[in-house]
Parts: C-alpha cells; sequence; structure tokens
C-alpha cells in the first residue's frame, strides 16, 4: 500500500509541471544565426528586396500526418525527413531571397527526428539570421504517439534581426477546455531588419500562421489582429513586408 502510495505522489508531484508551453500576449522569440555567419556578407545595394513565404509542412513532403486530416500516420522515417530538408534547402539556395518567411517549421520533435529545422536551414543555405515562434510546444502529447512537439513559425533573413515579437494570436473558443490546453497557440511573429531600412524609416519582416478548422469567429479575430500589427506599424512611419498562411483563399476564388 505505501509503494502504490508513493508512486501515486510521485505522479501528482510530476503532474505540478505542465506538459505544455503556453504564451502571453507578448514575448520574445528565439532567435539563430548561421553557424557559418558572416556579419558583412550583404550589404544592402537599394534595389529590389525579394521575400519568399512558404509553409514547409515540417519537412515531410506528402507523409499522410494523421493531423491534416489525409492519413493516419503520426513519425515520419529520419530518411524522408533529410531528403525533404536538403530539398528545401535546395530551393531557398535556388531562390535567392533576401529574406524567407517560413511555417509549420519543427524544433526537436519527435515526428521529425528531433532535427533543429530553423538551424539546419541557416546552416545549409545562405541566409544568416532567424527568429522562431512556437505555436505548439509541448513535452509531451498523449494523442496518436505525438510525443514531444515544437513547430511554429520563422523568419529567415540574410540580414541581422532585431526587436523580435511573438505575439500571441487568439486560441480557439469552439473547443473543450482540455482539448485547447493541448492545442495549438498560433501567432504572428515580427522582426526588424536595420539593413533594410529606408529614408530613416524602420524595416520590419511579418509571419503569420492563421486559424485552419475554427468553427467560431477565430479566423476574423486572426485576420483582425494581423491587418491591426501592419496599422501600427505603419502609424509609427515603419515600413513592412508581410506574408504567411492564411489558411484562406482570395475573395471570388
Amino acid at each position: 500500500m505505501k509503494r502504490i502510495i508513493s508512486i501515486t505522489g510521485m505522479f501528482l508531484i510530476l503532474a505540478c509541471d505542465p506538459f505544455v508551453t503556453e504564451f502571453p500576449d507578448s514575448s520574445d522569440p528565439v532567435m539563430f544565426k548561421a553557424a557559418n555567419a558572416s556579419d558583412t556578407t550583404y550589404v544592402y545595394d537599394s534595389l529590389a528586396i525579394k521575400v519568399v513565404t512558404w509553409n514547409i509542412r515540417f519537412g515531410i513532403g506528402r507523409f499522410p500526418f494523421f493531423g491534416d486530416s489525409c492519413g493516419d500516420s503520426v513519425i515520419a522515417d529520419d530518411r524522408s525527413v533529410a531528403a525533404n530538408m536538403a530539398a528545401i534547402a535546395d530551393t531557398i539556395n535556388a531562390m535567392d531571397a533576401d529574406i524567407v518567411l517560413l511555417q509549420e517549421v519543427d524544433l526537436e520533435s519527435k515526428r521529425t527526428g528531433y532535427l533543429n529545422q530553423v538551424q539546419y536551414l541557416l546552416d545549409n543555405t545562405y541566409l544568416n539570421y532567424g527568429s522562431y515562434a512556437s505555436m505548439w510546444e509541448a513535452d509531451y502529447i498523449p494523442s496518436d504517439g505525438v510525443g514531444r512537439i515544437n513547430t511554429g513559425n520563422a523568419i529567415l533573413s540574410k540580414y541581422e534581426l532585431t526587436n523580435a515579437e511573438r505575439i500571441q494570436l487568439r486560441l480557439r473558443t469552439d473547443q473543450s477546455d482540455l482539448v485547447q490546453y493541448f492545442y495549438l497557440r498560433r501567432n504572428i511573429i515580427k522582426a526588424k531588419i536595420p539593413a533594410l531600412s529606408q529614408s530613416g524609416k524602420d524595416f520590419f519582416a511579418v509571419n503569420i500562421h492563421a486559424t485552419a478548422f475554427a468553427t467560431d469567429d477565430t479566423k476574423e479575430q486572426h485576420i483582425n489582429k494581423y491587418i491591426e500589427i501592419l496599422g501600427n506599424i505603419d502609424a509609427g512611419g515603419g515600413i513592412f513586408v508581410t506574408g504567411g498562411d492564411l489558411n484562406s483563399v482570395p475573395p471570388g476564388s
């Protein structure tokens, strides 16, 4: 009996530590730098800026992931993830963009072999700096063997990123408290790029990944917050480039 009580007590103590990371309305993203980054590699030449937005689906290609309602698989094999990530890096290098806005990037998640995909892309492309904002970070997700998960949005850039901010978007209200606790915490990530400031105006890159499956007004709330953030930059005299995955199609499409 004492052994049962001890085990139960230990479980209750461990249960005091949250499985899932929750975020305030505004927080600092995780910052990255390429292993071979050079502070003097790229200097803006006042020509056009190329910006790319890409949902890389955490490097699994057409893998039938259960969470996308296109299959029942959970853990991708390491060889496929490595091949897909190499192809993504090659494509980014071929595009030669100044700024790359990524959605669904994994950091040390069980489903993708615990690879830090932000650092991998920086170390295998010409891009130098990165900023990452998690939308789903948990030590353990009990559903379907997901286990450890950390996935979110990232801004990658040739130029240094500063004043980065993770802006929390409203959680869905059409879920039970338990489901909501373990569910996605979507966000907007914003960063200043001093090297691209023009005519005394601060330059920002803004990336969003809005809700996909909500049946309440969450999508509208996410878009409204996105418009608000961009409006605040404009009202403050700044300029911006922006993109992301709105999980929407243009009106009339």
